[in-house]
């Protein structure tokens, strides 16, 4: 039909994976504690994924079979992954973000024994931190924020709970 509006992606289906990493598989369920270790590897996999979540992780022959697949794949976004590797992101459940310069001094002094009180009184500690975040500017400080999340993205993580 000429004129007619093609439909929206409903998805997003990565194909021809070299090795998707999973920390689940179908014999054990979800992995806790010390199983976290014990990774399942997936060798040319599919990942699919629906609404913003993964619905379905297997082989490309697999989800290429699959009937659902088969009648929406018009509807799908199609990545090949050309033998790449999936794994999960990371999660950062606590990070600060927002600091002017790193506290490497105060690392040092931490690892030479000395407590916060003392690493305070020499001039460093959080309260530093604090006084040299209250001096920036506005554009400074969200400068600096953004690259701090642009170094987390680069490095694997994909979630951060900041403070």
């Amino acid at each position: 039909m000429l004129g007619a509006a093609m439909p929206r992606p409903v998805g997003l289906l990565l194909v021809n994976i070299g090795q998707v990493l999973t920390l689940s598989a179908a014999a054990t369920g979800l992995r806790r504690g010390s199983a976290l270790s014990e990774l399942n590897i997936v060798e040319n996999g599919a990942v699919l994924c629906l609404g913003g979540k993964i619905v379905s992780v297997g082989t490309t022959k697999d989800a290429l079979r699959d009937p659902w697949l088969k009648k929406n794949r018009k509807r799908v976004t199609e990545i090949d992954c050309s033998g790449r590797v999936v794994l999960p992101g990371f999660v950062d459940s606590h990070t600060h973000p927002a600091f002017m310069q790193p506290r490497l001094v105060d690392f040092e002094k931490r690892i030479s024994g000395a407590g916060y009180e003392e690493i305070a009184e020499a001039g460093g500690g959080i309260r530093s931190s604090l006084a040299d975040v209250r001096k920036a500017s506005q554009a400074a400080l969200t400068q600096r924020v953004l690259a701090v999340f642009r170094d987390l993205a680069r490095h694997g993580t994909t979630t951060v709970e900041a403070k």
